[in-house]
């Protein structure tokens, strides 16, 4: 795959997750509308809760994809791959749906101190399967680059989530249940759907000996790609067992807001970046790409970063009539450990290159564990701050041990300098927008849009970029003008 091949997709996936995101936002309204600040507060939880059946349903699956694409691929056995691939993912599922059935809904009443609907618990595993499946089967997609059908198929789902989920919630009296109805069949239908198309085009074949070598790799990932839901799960169950479900419905708010940086960033690089990495191990330039890699997600994450609390610092007045306003600052406290997460991904396929996925399950379980632990006494004393000290704890900590390990597997250099720059700046740049959101609006924006316009001209007129790297940026800015010209 090609660093422009590369890029494309990333540029694809970014399109499909922002897509994904944007329906997030879209079906806020519609939650703060028709349900209670307190049922939202519940189904927000539960859908914390679907992220962690995703990954225990995934068991690493999506990662072995990608380990192991381009080898099956090479020897015409791909059917095999991704059919045995999804054996393991229904097999997974059947064992969850059967441990759902043990599980009683009085213990989320007792729990929260509130009525829950029958068979919720049931629709919760259920939609973390659906949504596991189906994120599953776009891996090949991102492993054959077809970034351009990774984007339609994000779209199309993403439509057809919203549809459903308003019709049930308007035309329906079923609350919480009904979303997770609205989740099933959405993400179950666009499983079923592209699932039928590889099985017309390359065919679906189960075979026990790549079931098992599949499983034996994907296994130990299951902490390393469910420990931030871990924590940012049992952190809200804290919250809402110690203070109340109103206190997790405004945290839930700020995290989704903090959270459209890695939908719109992060993630799409990651999408494009695995791939890329393990079907160019063999590349004598594949570390001075990762090197300025690392320096160009900094720099974009903090730009991203920045436009998020400059956008939202209105658009939160909006959400429920101005009931979560308080989730702003929220916000601003968990934007800064989100952007660790790119180290998290970067680590991890440092370690993934030698298969040494047991490594990534033990610093990612051993980092879960004290985070949890962290999350359970800072929440009980301090509320949704306490939580808060306990997600960032695992992101900052999970990025950096993982990718000191990472490192020393598949030693990459760090331009620290740049780094160094980018940090430090993005600091001053931080702290003065968090003063400036205590002044109204027309303030904040005034005074922010001219900062804004100074961070990015310092950058561009400065010795920060090398040469070649302005000509791209030049010739990529002369290329937006002449579209907006022909516009």
């Amino acid at each position: 795959m090609k660093i422009k091949s590369f890029s494309t997709n990333t540029l694809y996936y970014a399109i499909g997750i922002v897509a994904i995101r944007f329906t997030t936002f879209l079906l806020i309204p519609l939650y703060t509308e028709f349900l209670s600040k307190e049922d939202y507060g519940l189904l927000a939880t539960l859908l914390f809760t679907t992220e962690i059946i995703i990954t225990i349903n995934d068991v690493g699956m999506r990662s072995a994809i990608m380990r192991f694409f381009s080898e099956y691929n090479l020897n015409n056995k791909l059917n095999e791959l991704i059919g045995s691939s999804t054996f393991i993912n229904i097999l997974s599922g059947i064992v969850l749906v059967i441990f759902a059935s043990f599980i009683p809904e009085e213990y989320l009443s007792k729990l929260f101190q509130v009525s829950v609907l029958n068979n919720v618990i049931l629709l919760t595993i259920l939609v973390g399967i659906a949504r596991s499946l189906s994120l599953n089967i776009l891996s090949y997609f991102r492993a054959k680059g077809l970034g351009n059908a990774y984007m339609y198929i994000s779209i199309a789902s993403s439509v057809v989530l919203v549809i459903t989920t308003w019709y049930v919630l308007q035309n329906s009296n079923w609350g919480i249940n009904g979303v997770l109805y609205a989740q099933i069949f959405s993400y179950g239908l666009m499983w079923l759907f592209v699932i039928l198309w590889i099985y017309k085009k390359d065919g679906i074949k189960i075979d026990i000996s790549t079931s098992k070598m599949l499983f034996k790799f994907g296994y130990p990932l299951i902490l390393a790609t469910s420990g931030t839901i871990l924590v940012t799960t049992s952190g809200n169950y804290f919250l809402g067992s110690f203070r109340n479900l109103e206190a997790v419905a405004l945290l839930a708010v700020g995290y989704k807001v903090a959270t459209i940086g890695i939908m719109i960033l992060i993630a799409p690089f990651q999408l494009a970046y695995e791939p890329y990495v393990f079907s160019n191990k063999n590349n004598p330039k594949l570390k001075n790409i990762i090197t300025k890699i690392i320096t160009y997600i900094a720099l974009a994450y903090i730009i991203v970063s920045i436009f998020i609390l400059y956008i939202f610092k209105y658009l939160i007045e909006l959400i429920g009539n101005g009931g979560y306003t308080d989730s702003y600052l929220f916000v601003f406290l968990l934007i800064p450990a989100l952007g660790f997460t790119a180290l998290n991904y970067i680590g991890q396929s440092l370690i993934h290159l030698n298969n040494k996925t047991k490594t990534t399950g033990f610093i990612s379980f051993i980092v879960t564990v004290i985070s949890i632990v962290i999350s359970y006494f800072a929440t009980k004393f301090y509320g949704t701050f306490g939580t808060i000290l306990g997600i960032n704890f695992y992101l900052i900590a999970s990025g950096l041990v993982l990718f000191y390990y990472g490192n020393k597997e598949f030693t990459v250099p760090i331009e620290s300098k740049r780094i160094g720059v980018i940090l430090i700046s993005g600091i001053f740049l931080f702290i003065a927008f968090y003063a400036l959101s205590l002044y109204s609006n027309l303030i904040f924006y005034s005074i922010s849009t001219l900062l804004i316009l100074c961070y990015i001209a310092a950058f561009y007129l400065s010795d920060f970029f090398h040469i070649e790297e302005k000509r791209i940026i030049d010739k990529g800015i002369s290329t937006i003008l002449n579209y907006a010209k022909l516009g």
